[in-house]
Parts: structure tokens; C-alpha cells; sequence
């Protein structure tokens, strides 16, 4: 009764899965499913690599200042400006956990001084560890799929040095 519970749930998050658009971020619930079932984790990897080995051939490099293109994506939106695509980046991550780190240790030198009470720097540093945490799991969740395939990448290595 449990196996079919279970086929059941995989058989919902697939459809799910299949449901979405391409390249469309993945729903939380179905992140942590596809991280604790290997059946249906294994079913996306294979349904990826098979997307990606037919899609071959009809890949064709288009830069994004393709006329065409540009001509395409102004029919759609009169407002797009090829000028505002940015890539993706880490930047703001890492600006971020920067400052965090920062008003950290400056924080850590203004306690060397008497003038703070022990009161007010364990909430101060409470504070601190609370954001950092924060910062950890807004990382994590917003990059999963990424983890989620560094983590199906490092399991082969593994079994193979083994």
C-alpha cells in the first residue's frame, strides 16, 4: 500500500514537472521532492539530457542584437530595449554577504570597547546570526536547482573513486 502511495505522489510530481514551461523555476514543493526521490529525480536528469541531445542540430547561435530578434521581441513589448538584457550574476550575492561580514566585523572591534553593555551585543549578535542564516537559506533555495545538480554530479565522482 505504501508503493502505491508513493507511485502516486512521483506520478503527481511529474505531471507537475512536465506541466511547467521550459526553463521555468521549479515549485518548492517539487524541489524538495525531486531532492528525496531518486526514481523521479532520475526521470528529470534523463527527460534534460534527452531534451538537450535532440535539441542539438537545431541550435543556432543568435547574438541578442539580432535585428530580427530585436525586431521579434519589439512586437511583443514596444518598450524592450536590447540594451537592458544583463546576464545573470552572483553579484549581488556576494555584495551582500560582503556587507554582512563587514557590519560584522565592525562590530566585533566596537565591542572591544567598554561602552557596550553584554546585553546589547548578545542581541546585536544574535541579530547577525539570525541574518546570516537568513542570507544562507535565501541563497540556497533561490539557487536549489543548481545545488541539486552540483550535488547529482559530485554522487557519480564519488561512486567512481570508490
Amino acid at each position: 500500500m505504501e508503493q502505491f502511495n508513493k507511485s502516486d505522489k512521483c506520478e503527481k510530481y511529474m505531471n507537475q514537472f512536465l506541466m511547467l514551461d521550459k526553463r521555468q523555476a521549479l515549485p518548492l514543493e517539487l524541489s524538495f521532492h525531486l531532492l528525496c526521490c531518486k526514481k523521479c529525480r532520475t526521470q528529470v536528469r534523463l527527460m534534460a539530457l534527452a531534451e538537450k541531445k535532440v535539441a542539438e542540430p537545431l541550435f543556432i547561435p543568435v547574438p541578442f542584437s539580432d535585428e530580427s530578434l530585436v525586431r521579434t521581441m519589439k512586437s511583443i513589448d514596444p518598450n524592450f530595449d536590447p540594451q537592458s538584457i544583463c546576464p545573470v550574476s552572483l553579484s549581488k550575492w556576494v555584495v551582500a554577504g560582503i556587507c554582512l561580514i563587514l557590519a560584522f566585523l565592525s562590530f566585533a572591534l566596537l565591542d572591544a570597547v567598554p561602552i557596550i553593555s553584554d546585553g546589547m551585543a548578545v542581541a546585536v549578535y544574535s541579530v547577525f546570526g539570525m541574518s546570516i542564516a537568513l542570507y544562507c537559506a535565501l541563497f540556497i533555495f533561490s539557487n536549489l536547482d543548481f545545488f541539486v545538480k552540483k550535488v547529482e554530479n559530485i554522487k557519480p565522482l564519488a561512486e567512481h573513486l570508490s
